[in-house]
């Protein structure tokens, strides 16, 4: 009976020691919103949740054009290509597969917006498309090509670190009822030593 109550302690001695250890590297281990030498936080895509909103670009020698597909429209940054300044009060118009569309400028945010449903519909399907973009400015005109291929949605990979953490979790725990029972042996060893 005291060599089973020797081996209990040692062992509960050994989880009371290690334990808080092995917890707070763990907390600081999944912790989110680490930091950096600066005090920079320092997100993952899994701990912030954003992701960038899909895009298409193009360029010839007359402009380059930047579109950003947002939910409920086409967002187009138009520059002329020499100086990089912005293209204004142009006509634009975008053609993919049999569909069309017309861009509205925008003055304050000088960015041309397109929320033509058709155009939407066909962009969200799950396929590569081919963009052909007309631009009529004041003293330019162009065409401009654009190959676009919506990304698929994103699978959740959070379970997959829970599983981690707790693979290594359970591992230390392991790992210390082993030297809490390794403890008691020893102990036994030494009592029967000390008995003889």
């Amino acid at each position: 009976m005291t060599i089973l109550l020797n081996r209990l302690q040692c062992s509960l001695l050994v989880l009371y020691i290690l334990l808080p250890t092995v917890v707070l590297s763990f907390a600081s281990y999944a912790a989110p919103g680490a930091h950096g030498p600066n005090g920079e936080h320092l997100t993952t895509e899994q701990s912030s949740g954003q992701q960038m909103n899909p895009r298409f670009e193009t360029f010839s020698d007359q402009f380059e054009l930047v579109g950003e597909l947002l939910p409920d429209s086409v967002v187009l940054q138009l520059h002329h290509f020499q100086d990089n300044s912005p293209v204004i009060d142009a006509a634009v118009e975008i053609e993919t597969a049999d569909v069309k569309a017309t861009a509205a400028y925008d003055e304050k945010l000088q960015h041309y917006r397109i929320t033509a449903a058709d155009l939407l519909t066909q962009l969200a399907k799950q396929q590569a498309h081919e963009l052909v973009v007309t631009v009529i400015a004041a003293e330019k005109a162009d065409l401009l090509v654009a190959s676009y291929t919506p990304l698929p949605p994103q699978t959740n990979t959070e379970e997959h670190h829970h599983e981690h953490i707790s693979f290594w979790f359970w591992a230390a725990l392991g790992l210390m009822a082993g030297l809490g029972f390794l403890f008691g042996r020893m102990s036994n060893h030494r009592a029967v030593r000390s008995s003889v």
